[in-house]
């Protein structure tokens, strides 16, 4: 069995400690003293797709009942150990979104990414103090580009993107060469740069800050479940009654009419049919320290490192080339993750460990790139579990029988953002929300992420993100969006 078909299980009990949840939110570990019979609405995960979810049905409906499972703590998932960064990666990758899927549908997709980013910004807005508590920003981006051949490329997808994209959304990216990266940005050891625009926060802030409002507002509607997995799903017979399944924990069951699998990389846990098709990624980040040895332009800048893909013929370790980094305003701390190392060892649903090499390749980054940086101290390192899908793009949506194995209506997902979440999520929490209220999203979620039957036996099965990295399984189509999946990974 490859390591994309293992059964991911459900989430470690003692996973390592992101610097972000220190201190943890006094929601951390929120649960009821009795877990409720029914609910309306059962949600599994509480990081940025389930939380989304919950806001938009809680503002829509103002009798819906909504109950979300968490494995451990509120939102201490992949959406609070990620490395800061507010980024549709839609840019990056267009020219193989154009290959893949289309002219039309690349430029739907960037204009969906690009304007999740603005309502991450409107929904933090919503609530007083969290835009400063969450230190949500807008950044300006470094893409700096390690070799020739990335930085070649990038100015071919620029073109590509001025001609098919809106006029107002053009230039996204101005490149800088190496002489004024080193004089007007301080990198050294790069091709060039692209600078544009991003965005940046304290994101276990940002999303148990936006819970804790939901609470407060919503708290006879809303009932928050910590600690506890969900074990299994299972359908109630139905006559006609309301609810159609019961979601079994250790604390008890819960009748429920619908059923969202929030879990990106811990899905096929409870959905076995997607083992293969979407599975967990580790990813490492640290905090780093430079002290005074460079400048702290936290408040308006961020980073990423880019190169090509490269795998050690002796060890078969894989450096897919990308490092991302954020840095704290007040701190100064440098929030910089990577992953490098056997595509065995990167492929685990266990954040409890930390990839030894990657570890040890995140602290060369900064010295190597910053001009006068010193060698960095280490504050805290951590690792989390993104959730990767074969084709390269999200699963969302109604779930079919194929999937779910029952014939119901009532189940749906969420899931395998490619470390991308940030770019996608809270647009595809509303959307599915919107779904099961009844509603249309056909002129707002692209059709392309929907979970279809069509979809599950044909670019889930013939696609492959890894094989543009260890060479060891050619596509069987000339769709290669899923290869800028995982060699543009962020940990996000």
């Amino acid at each position: 069995m490859s390591a994309m078909d293992r059964d991911p299980g459900l989430p470690v009990k003692d996973p390592t400690t992101p610097h972000w949840q220190i201190p943890l939110h006094p929601l951390a570990n929120l649960s009821s003293p009795q877990l409720p019979e029914d609910t309306d609405v059962l949600i599994i995960g509480s990081g940025i797709t389930g939380c989304s979810v919950a806001k938009t049905l809680l503002q829509s409906d103002h009798e819906i009942r909504v109950t979300v499972l968490e494995a451990r703590g509120l939102a201490s998932g992949a959406s609070s150990r990620n490395g800061g960064h507010i980024i549709s990666p839609c840019f990056s990758s267009f020219d193989e979104l154009v290959s893949g899927f289309g002219v039309e549908t690349a430029v739907e997709l960037a204009l969906f990414s690009e304007r999740n980013i603005d309502k991450t910004f409107e929904a933090a807005a919503e609530y007083d103090g969290l835009v400063v508590d969450s230190k949500i920003r807008r950044t300006e981006k470094v893409l700096a580009f390690r070799d020739q051949e990335k930085f070649d490329h990038i100015k071919t997808v620029l073109n590509l993107w001025n001609e098919h994209m809106p006029a107002d959304h053009q230039n996204p990216f101005r490149l800088v060469d190496p002489e004024e990266a080193r004089t007007k940005c301080g990198m050294q050891n790069v091709a060039g740069l692209a600078i544009g625009r991003a965005a940046a926060a304290w994101p276990y802030r940002l999303w148990t800050g936006i819970w804790s409002n939901l609470c407060s507002t919503y708290g006879d509607r809303l009932f928050i479940e910590t600690h506890t997995p969900a074990q299994q799903v299972s359908e109630l017979k139905y006559d006609g009654q309301l609810y159609r399944y019961t979601v079994g924990t250790p604390r008890g069951s819960i009748k429920t009419t619908h059923v969202v699998y929030c879990t990106n990389g811990y899905t096929s846990h409870l959905l076995p049919s997607l083992r293969g098709k979407l599975f967990p990624v580790r990813g490492t980040m640290s905090a780093q320290e430079l002290g005074n040895s460079v400048p702290n332009l936290g408040a308006h800048r961020s980073w990423s490192f880019d190169a090509s893909p490269y795998q050690d013929p002796e060890t078969e370790a894989v450096d897919p080339g990308l490092y991302y980094l954020t840095q704290d305003p007040d701190s100064g701390y440098m929030m910089l993750g990577g992953e490098y190392d056997r595509p065995e060892v990167i492929i685990s649903s266990d954040d409890s460990k930390i990839n030894p090499i990657s570890a040890e390749k995140i602290l060369d980054v900064l010295p190597r790139h910053f001009v006068g940086a010193k060698s960095p101290i280490v504050k805290d390192m951590w690792s989390g579990i993104m959730g990767f899908v074969r084709d390269g793009l999200p699963l969302i949506g109604s779930l079919p029988k194929l999937v779910t194995g029952r014939p119901g209506k009532g189940e749906w997902i969420g899931a395998g953002f490619n470390g991308y979440g940030t770019g996608y999520c809270l647009s595809c929490g509303e959307a599915i929300a919107e779904m099961i209220l009844g509603r249309d999203v056909s002129n707002g979620l692209p059709s392309v992420l929907l979970l279809t039957e069509d979809r599950f036996d044909g670019s889930l099965v013939s696609q492959n993100v890894w094989s543009a990295l260890t060479g060891k399984e050619e596509r069987s189509s000339s769709r290669s969006s899923s290869a800028s999946a995982i060699v543009g990974t962020e940990l996000r």
